[in-house]
């Protein structure tokens, strides 16, 4: 991977090359728009829409299709990317994700309706053929809801990944180390934490539909909790082990886990609780 980010970082006609031989190829778009956040990241928005603009010529193609997401995510992490390195901070940047997913979300909305109806449709004759599975007496607006939200939450996410790998690339080439550093002091405003917080528990008494939005909501505080997770075991260099435990109890535990990193991203917003940790000397 560092081949590739040296690749991109050679020239204006490699990166261009990378972006578009990326986009093309199926499944690939993640290189192209983590190549746009790198260029955006380390030159400036400037450079970074000049190859925004040929990563979406394929992009383009692709939407033409009927496949939104390549042209949706490398957009996306061109937005976060021109965040990141105007605020050099992880908490404005995660802020500007829950927009810039809603937007996301309302355009694959209107360009895969249908796909989702049809989705819906074959879901619930599914499960009206067995009555005894849970979530058989649903209605189609719940699950067209939670498909959407879904679909919106995944993109999102994609764009924050993306943007991660970019970040990533641009320490191994200028600042090795820098992005370790910099994962591991991530922490939340309170105001934001906070604020998530509140419209998960008062959304809903305003008619908002919280099987769709409340993926995308939790992904700042999912990210900061990771970010809290490694941040704490570095500090106690208690070794990558523990973190490979941590992972596999995420697979296994799955939602029990998810809410424990919530909760703690936002106990942390308030008290700062790597502080609180001794360093292992």
């Amino acid at each position: 991977m560092r081949k590739l980010a040296e690749l991109i970082m050679r020239g204006r006609s490699q990166a261009i090359l990378v972006v578009i031989v990326a986009t093309m190829l199926p499944m690939m778009y993640w290189i192209s728009a983590a190549a746009v956040g790198l260029v955006t990241l380390r030159r400036g928005p400037g450079d970074g829409t000049g190859l925004l603009a040929w990563s979406l010529l394929p992009a383009g193609a692709w939407g033409l299709v009927g496949d939104p997401t390549p042209a949706l995510v490398i957009l996306g992490t061109y937005v976060l990317a021109v965040i990141l390195r105007r605020t050099v901070s992880w908490g404005y940047t995660l802020a500007v994700l829950i927009p810039v997913g809603v937007l996301s979300g309302i355009a694959l909305e209107q360009m895969l309706h249908e796909v989702l109806g049809q989705l819906v449709e074959v879901v619930q004759e599914l499960l009206q053929s067995q009555e005894t599975v849970p979530g058989a007496q649903l209605g189609a607006d719940w699950w067209y809801q939670l498909f959407a939200g879904g679909l919106s939450a995944t993109h999102a996410a994609m764009m924050l990944a993306c943007l991660v790998l970019a970040r990533w690339w641009q320490s191994v080439l200028y600042n090795p180390g820098g992005f370790r550093e910099e994962f591991h002091r991530l922490r939340l405003s309170p105001a934001l934490a906070l604020s998530i917080m509140a419209v998960l528990v008062v959304g809903p008494q305003f008619g908002l539909v919280m099987v769709h939005w409340l993926p995308l909501l939790v992904l700042p505080l999912v990210f900061a909790g990771l970010a809290l997770v490694h941040g704490s075991v570095a500090k106690r260099k208690v070794g990558v082990t523990w973190l490979i435990m941590f992972y596999m109890a995420v697979v296994v535990l799955g939602p029990y886990l998810i809410t424990m990193l919530v909760l703690l991203a936002v106990i942390d917003s308030l008290v700062d609780i790597r502080r609180r940790i001794p360093a292992k000397t």
